[in-house]
């Protein structure tokens, strides 16, 4: 089982928080949002946190969902992986190349995995504008 803390409800961190809500093998130990509420009803029943690193203290997760506004992504997952927890992040990665780079090298430094989000090119609607694309010559 892994213990998986969701870091932002808005569509993607919500979209996130339902799949491992629904897979066997993900536990969610915490939900972070600043808020305080979570409004979808699935989800009702998790820990809330408005404190990141009280989240992560608390919670003490495997895997932390980064899907936050993207000035937050580097700090929050430096701070993840750092905590001894692997790392998905919702594109961008960071908003400056030096942050970038910082949480590559915390991931390589760390041991932790590092996986940044980007499901465009595999959404249905995006496959079938290269197809249709394609067709047009």
């Amino acid at each position: 089982m892994i213990r998986v803390l969701i870091v932002g409800l808005g569509n993607m961190g919500l979209s996130h928080a339902l799949a491992h809500h629904k897979l066997p093998a993900s536990e969610i130990v915490g939900l972070v949002n600043r808020s305080g509420r979570v409004s979808h009803p699935e989800l009702a029943s998790y820990p809330v946190f408005t404190d990141y690193a009280l989240a992560l203290e608390t919670a003490r997760p495997d895997l932390v969902v980064i899907s936050t506004y993207s000035d937050t992504h580097a700090d929050y997952a430096v701070t993840a992986m750092e905590a001894g927890a692997h790392v998905f992040v919702e594109k961008p990665l960071a908003t400056t190349v030096a942050d970038a780079e910082r949480v590559v090298a915390c991931a390589r430094e760390t041991g932790r995995k590092l996986v940044v989000g980007y499901i465009l090119r595999h959404h249905p609607s995006w496959v079938r504008l290269i197809e249709e694309a394609r067709e047009l010559g």
